[in-house]
């Protein structure tokens, strides 16, 4: 057995935890040899077979389970097949005991291992059944990391019950970041904060990718041993795949200084790789049965394909865009220039493609550049040494410093090299600055060493403080979709080289051929990519969490074009001006400030072909106006209309105010060309731009002949009504819901509309109960309360002239008790507008009530 008194700050790392020789408490263990006689036995057997008071080593299975038990237990191990999938058997009757037990068998390095535990309650084993279809079909609706995260802990919480549970992923440095949490109220966050990679060693990493779950009952346990000691010279008992393994106790103690009782694990695992955790934290002992485990492993397989797909998607979409970016680049180049000449012309163009810094075109040892790059004396040098490295391939790295001495590391930190001659060592190189910022971690990012008895031992860090520490000399690394775009680049360079050196015009007719088919299918798998991603809604506002300025941009396009693609398909021959300048607004609205963008005009339509320009046109201008304009401060306005002229076109103004100070820019950018170039060229209208200091205006002219009339539609009063400021702040709220997964959503609403409190009550009796207590200042009520109805609670609120609003999943006024037709009712699921509305109108009849004729 491993002494684990000697672990210290030279072998923390590098502890046996898969032979600990010992397993929780909770349990209890047999381990039979490869001829099937038990060979082990926990200390504790006796706490599941009875006092027996035999020696169990060297028996037959069937003498210490039965005959009946160890034939099911057979079935099981024949059932499971592989040593990652453990058999099961539950509610047997072994030995003597009374009570049965459940058991999960698995076999490993020929042996095979048997772990007691008490058997799962009725309710788990009810949960257990629903468990995975619920957190499927929830999940898989979400095509984005953040708002998949930040469901999946909601989710887990709410179906396992732990007190906290948080989403948490590994960095490229190793060390790992809280990307969403669902919590107690009265336990402080982690949100945001960052653990260093010396929290989970490597061979803890190692284990997380074989074993989905892992759970620890009760953080201060003592370890129960394995019995009989194992012999000199014998090999240990490898519980790699063992649910009861004991735990390191420097992992224990790490819980206990975090004020954590019990845990649990949850692995993402991409590609074979530990991409990230799900932890849950509970505040006292908490054990999850067998059927919950395996309800809970299952759900952590499907979560991981998950994940997979949406970066894989991410990466497919980006390498598709970017091929007809680069299209767009390309076309046009005139075949009697020199290709060297063309690049150099269109490098500012070829740097948006990848997040950089600056970018340099090495060719025939000619230096061209933009942005941030290395001095041009130092540019001979670093390119041979480059060259080098790469040869004809790719070639990155974050740390110039670590290649190449203290040259680098600040202003230029990190590049990728992108060879585009086969014959010569000719490099696009892109370039980043060091990341340099401040990481906040959950505590300092080392152990601490204590002494003990003179002797040297680790113990986990005892303060969470937020402690800070500066990356130095390291750019961001560079990523696989950046690869894939810098390989694409690659073969659209060595592509459009060929096809200079072509000798006839045969030969470049063909390419013509090539290319064109080739652009033709690209439109067709990018338009089925915007199909699938044209769901995907990004939060924005002031807590979104900041991306660079390329990944915000090329989202944002695909999310224009998208809504482009659906007028298209629709049948409806382009789309209407006002819903797609809704659409874009609708991204840069906040509940509070319902006016902070003014949308005035006719209904008018657009042709399929001014629809799409348009809508890249508008994209850009918002998010240079989010950026830098109007709508980047919360006082900032917006007022679009527009207006029919003499001619039969129309004139749009677009007028920014109460943002900051405007001056003109000193260098006209991608998304400026965009914005004065669609128009005046694909629809021979007009861009007139006044960079006026209170605030940018425009002023666009679409000819007549890409508009088109559209018949005025009727008020649509939940869609188009603005958001009332409701008067929440003070408020004391109750909901009373029996599901807790929509209690959760619900209580989320109305603290994001302002309630300064929310109580919530599963039944009609606590919701009695509770209003009785204290007199709530507003109610949500679910109609349909299990079996029955909330009715009662509703005539209590009326004699009390409590207001309320009913939530009901019914789409007619049947249900409504007779009676009640008065009350306001939204429809399940409860979307944020129409909840605000509801409540501002059971709120306003109050006042009415309480004010007549005022």
């Amino acid at each position: 057995m491993y002494d684990r008194s000697k672990v210290d700050l030279t072998n923390c790392d590098r502890e046996p935890i898969h032979i600990p020789g010992s397993i929780q408490p909770h349990g209890a263990m047999i381990v039979l040899s490869e001829d099937g006689l038990v060979s082990f036995v926990s200390q504790n057997i006796a706490e599941f077979f009875g006092d027996t008071n035999r020696d169990y080593h060297g028996a037959e299975l069937s003498e210490v389970v039965g005959n009946t038990v160890a034939h099911d237990i057979g079935n099981a191990i024949a059932r499971a097949g592989t040593a990652q999938t453990a058999g099961v058997v539950l509610k047997a009757k072994v030995g003597d005991s009374v009570d049965p037990a459940d058991i999960t068998v698995h076999r490993y390095n020929e042996r095979t291992f048997l772990e007691f535990e008490p058997p799962a309650s009725i309710e788990d084993t009810e949960v257990a059944l629903h468990l995975t279809q619920s957190l499927v079909r929830r999940v898989d609706s979400y095509t984005q990391f953040d708002p998949l995260f930040k469901a999946v802990a909601r989710l887990v919480r709410a179906m396992l019950g732990y007190d906290r549970v948080m989403v948490y992923r590994f960095l490229h440095n190793g060390a790992g970041r809280v990307v969403a949490e669902a919590r107690d109220p009265s336990l402080g966050s982690f949100l945001g904060q960052h653990f260093p990679v010396s929290d989970i060693p490597v061979q803890a990493r190692e284990l997380y990718v074989k074993n989905w779950v892992r759970v620890i009952g009760d953080a201060s346990f003592v370890p129960v041993p394995l019995v009989p000691d194992i012999k000199e010279g014998d090999a240990a008992v490898d519980l790699t795949f063992s649910h009861l393994r004991s735990v390191s106790p420097i992992h224990c103690e790490y819980l206990r200084n975090m004020g954590v009782a019990a845990s649990m694990s949850i692995s993402i695992v991409v590609d074979g790789q530990l991409w990230g955790l799900i932890a849950c934290h509970h505040n006292t002992p908490k054990y999850l049965s067998i059927p919950l485990r395996i309800a809970t492993e299952l759900f952590a397989q499907y979560f991981s394909l998950h994940v997979a797909s949406i970066e894989n998607r991410t990466q497919k979409a980006s390498a598709a865009a970017t091929r007809g970016r680069l299209d767009a680049i390309i076309d046009g180049v005139d075949p009697q220039i020199p290709v060297e000449i063309t690049l150099r012309d269109r490098l500012r163009e070829f740097s948006s493609l990848i997040d950089s810094d600056g970018a340099g075109l090495w060719s025939r040892g000619q230096w061209a550049s933009f942005g941030v790059t290395p001095a041009e004396e130092l540019v001979p040098s670093l390119m041979e040494r480059i060259s080098k490295k790469a040869g004809r391939t790719i070639w990155h790295t974050q740390s110039l410093r670590e290649e190449f001495g203290e040259t680098y590391g600040t202003r230029v930190a990190g590049l990728i090299a992108i060879p585009i001659s086969v014959s010569s060592p000719d490099y696009l190189v892109m370039f980043r600055s060091e990341e340099a910022h401040q990481i906040e971690w959950a505590g300092e990012p080392r152990k601490h060493e204590a002494i003990t008895n003179n002797q040297r031992r680790l113990s986990p860090r005892g303060s969470f403080d937020t402690w800070r520490e500066d990356v130095r000399f390291r750019s961001l690394p560079w990523t696989s979709a950046d690869i894939v775009v810098a390989d694409s680049i690659r073969s659209y360079v060595r592509d459009v080289m060929l096809s200079h050196n072509d000798a006839t015009e045969e030969r470049r007719e063909k390419t013509e051929r090539q290319r064109v088919l080739l652009n033709s299918e690209l439109n067709h798998r990018v338009k089925n990519i915007l199909a699938l991603v044209k769901s995907i809604a990004t939060q924005t506002g002031a807590n979104a969490e900041s991306v660079d300025d390329y990944a915000k941009s090329f989202e944002g396009r695909l999310r224009a074009l998208s809504f482009a693609h659906d007028q298209s398909f629709s049948g409806t021959e382009g789309g209407e001006l006002r819903d797609l300048i809704e659409a874009e607004a609708g991204m840069h609205r906040f509940a509070q400030m319902p006016d902070r963008i003014v949308i005035e005009g006719k209904p008018l339509g657009l042709t399929e072909r001014a629809f799409g320009v348009f809508a890249l046109l508008l994209h850009e201008m918002m998010t240079n106006a989010s950026k830098y304009g109007s709508l980047s401060v919360p006082s900032g306005r917006l007022n679009i209309s527009w207006i029919i002229d003499d001619n039969g076109d129309c004139e749009l103004h677009w007028t920014e105010s109460g943002g900051p100070e405007v001056s003109k820019p000193t260098r006209r950018g991608f998304g400026s060309k965009l914005i004065e170039k669609t128009v005046t060229h694909d629809l021979d209208g007009t861009v007139d731009i006044d960079f006026a200091r209170e605030g940018l205006k425009a002023r666009i002219i679409l000819p007549r002949a890409h508009l088109r009339a559209v018949a005025a539609r009727p008020a649509d009063h939940e869609n188009k009504q603005p958001v009332p400021l409701l008067p929440l702040s003070e408020l004391d709220l109750l909901l009373v819901e029996d599901q807790s997964l929509i209690a959760m959503d619900t209580e989320e609403l109305l603290r994001e509309l302002g309630a300064a409190s929310v109580r919530v009550a599963p039944t009609v009796i606590t919701a009695l109960s509770s209003v009785k207590g204290q007199k709530p200042d507003c109610v949500v009520l679910d109609l349909n309360l299990g079996n029955t109805t909330s009715e009662a609670v509703a005539v209590e609120l009326e004699k009390l002239a409590i207001p309320y609003v009913f939530a009901t999943g019914y789409r007619d006024s049947v249900s409504i008790p007779t009676g009640l037709s008065h009350v306001p009712v939204v429809r399940k699921p409860v979307a944020h507008d129409t909840l605000a509305l509801a409540l501002e109108q059971a709120l306003a009849s109050k006042r009415d009530v309480e004010q007549p004729g005022g």
